[in-house]
């Protein structure tokens, strides 16, 4: 049987009906339905005619829709023929049936006529390792592994993104466990082996890969930073933090091993030992001017503001970086409150990529010494600017200082000229709402919020607004229950939503709840807004001494506070 025998095959149908070669999600094309029913004798003496009959009735099934028959009468002919063609519609129309066994059958078939041809490697993988055939799945991902890094091409790129087209994942994990075991003096197996353990979300997989892997591999700085990382989502964050310190101790000249360290640093360690350690870190490639930056900025996000200074200060004086130097020293000037030291930093900012921020940060530092008019002409050449994101950020940080420094009515006129300017953009009604309700405007503010949610159903920030405001300014407890809750299960440990939840169940009168729920967003967040409704509810409980001292600290770090002031001559005067 030559190559002509599917293209004749198919002539012999209506004049017109067109076919191609088909995926597993790609549509059927049919016209009215036809009976394709099997002749009762002939056919067994006759292979030729057995195969021309299997392809005609499996393209009349395919034109009728019916795609279980078609995957049938197709693996028929598969069996029967040496056309790889055959076997390759087989595989795909049995695919489209969702018929995962015959695929595999033609599949197989197909490969076996046609080894080299890479899509049916990869689809016969793909159907073994969903099959739970993980031993012959290795072998002929490890086979492939050889070829493509024979021809040039990465193997490991090629395995993670065949992998993740699995529908079977634990079979997918136990596939990689037999080929890292199979290639196990290669590190980066192991490597691709946990990184596609903790994307699958198997934790346990991804301790056990990294394990294996650095038994073998002691000196792979990858492993360490995935056995890093599994061991924070298996909760076990000083653990993470130690083996960091060990892959440091090991290994003092890798930069990813030290950047790893400092980031386990930030996340676990105490403000004296984090910035000792940043130093530490500092020392052991004092050349490093990127390293020496990511610490700065590790350093800066965690609020160790001495430590990043030091790192930011080394910089400035090698003379290296400048801009991007320039433009953290006048943030950590921000940040530290010294406004006068933080615009001679900005100032310095040359064109390029921290340009239209600085720029921003110094019409928000006018704004704040000097008024609204002395910053007029700096924001309103930003909220012209060409380039759109950079006069959309100038309007959103405009309309927040204001509303930061307490100008609402202000604020509010500037809320309505940047939604003219780009109108429905989330975060200018998002911050129009805010102002809204300072305003004691709950219906504006509620509308806000629900425009921002008629745009984006899903958006997490939304909800929790909505929900929070309705919870605090109107009686519809239930209603604003529902969408915090929707908030809480994307940001579980987002501690603004964390105490909307605990001040929602609060005013449901579930006070226990709302003190658990309120203790943890304030142990994740000393924020004013939770120390008040804490305030609140430890009060209602009767801990009154607790209330007092909170308020107290709350206030001591935000004198200016609005809510903490009035809760605390509610509850206290």
């Amino acid at each position: 049987m030559t190559r002509t025998l599917l293209a004749a095959a198919v002539a012999l149908l209506v004049s017109g009906c067109a076919h191609h070669s088909l995926g597993a999600g790609e549509p059927l094309e049919t016209d009215a339905p036809e009976i394709v029913t099997l002749p009762e004798s002939g056919l067994q003496e006759d292979p030729e005619a057995a195969l021309m009959f299997s392809v005609l009735a499996g393209e009349i099934a395919v034109r009728s829709g019916q795609t279980a028959d078609a995957a049938a009468f197709y693996g028929a002919a598969a069996a029967l023929s040496h056309d790889p063609e055959i076997a390759e519609r087989a595989t795909r129309i049995a695919l489209f049936a969702r018929d995962r066994e015959q695929a595999l059958r033609s599949g197989e078939r197909w490969l076996a006529l046609s080894p080299e041809h890479m899509e049916a490697v990869q689809i016969v993988a793909l159907l073994r390792i969903d099959a739970g055939q993980v031993e012959a799945a290795a072998q002929q991902l490890d086979e492939l592994m050889q070829r493509r890094a024979r021809e040039g091409a990465s193997p490991y790129s090629s395995l993670a993104s065949l992998m993740v087209q699995a529908d079977n994942r634990d079979h997918a994990l136990e596939t990689l466990d037999h080929l890292a075991t199979r290639r196990a003096g290669d590190r980066d197996t192991w490597r691709v082996y946990a990184e596609l353990a903790l994307r699958f979300d198997a934790t346990g997989a991804a301790l056990q890969a990294t394990e294996r892997g650095l038994e073998q591999h002691p000196d792979a700085i990858s492993l360490y930073l995935l056995r890093a990382q599994a061991l924070e989502r298996d909760e076990r964050g000083d653990e993470a933090l130690a083996l960091m310190r060990e892959a440091v101790a090991a290994h003092p000249d890798s930069r990813d091993a030290r950047i790893g360290y400092a980031h386990a640093l930030t996340d676990h360690a105490d403000d004296d030992r984090g910035p000792e350690e940043i130093a530490r870190l500092a020392e052991l490639a004092p050349d490093d001017h990127e390293a020496r930056l990511t610490l700065a900025l590790l350093s800066l996000e965690s609020g160790w503001h001495e430590a990043a200074r030091e790192q930011l200060e080394a910089l400035e004086a090698r003379g290296v970086r400048e801009n991007e130097v320039a433009y953290y020293l006048g943030r950590l000037h921000e940040l530290e409150g010294d406004a006068d030291r933080a615009r001679t930093f900005f100032e310095r900012v040359g064109e390029g990529e921290f340009r239209a921020d600085a720029r921003l940060r110094l019409a928000a530092l006018t704004l704040r010494e000097n008024g609204a008019g002395a910053a007029r002409a700096a924001f309103d050449e930003l909220q012209t600017h060409d380039d759109a994101d950079v006069a959309r950020e100038a309007w959103v940080v405009e309309v927040n200082t204001l509303r930061e420094e307490e100008a609402y009515e202000r604020a509010l006129e500037r809320a309505d000229a940047a939604l003219d300017a780009f109108p429905e953009e989330s975060d200018l009604l998002y911050l129009r709402g805010l102002i809204h309700e300072r305003l004691d405007r709950v219906d504006a503010a509620l509308q806000d919020f629900r425009t921002i949610l008629d745009n984006d159903p899903d958006s997490a920030t939304a909800m929790n607004a909505l929900g929070y405001t309705l919870a605090d300014r109107t009686d519809r407890y239930e209603e604003a229950y529902e969408l915090i809750t929707q908030a809480l299960e994307q940001r579980p440990d987002d501690a603004a939503v964390v105490d909307s939840y605990g001040w929602v169940l609060y005013k449901l009168g579930r006070l226990d709840e709302a003190e658990e729920q309120l203790r943890r967003a304030w142990s994740m967040m000393e924020d004013g807004e939770i120390a008040s409704n804490l305030a609140v509810v430890l009060w209602e409980q009767g801990e009154r001494d607790e209330a007092r001292e909170l308020l107290d600290k709350a206030l001591e770090r935000e004198p200016g506070h609005e809510r903490l002031q009035r809760v605390r001559r509610e509850l206290l005067e």
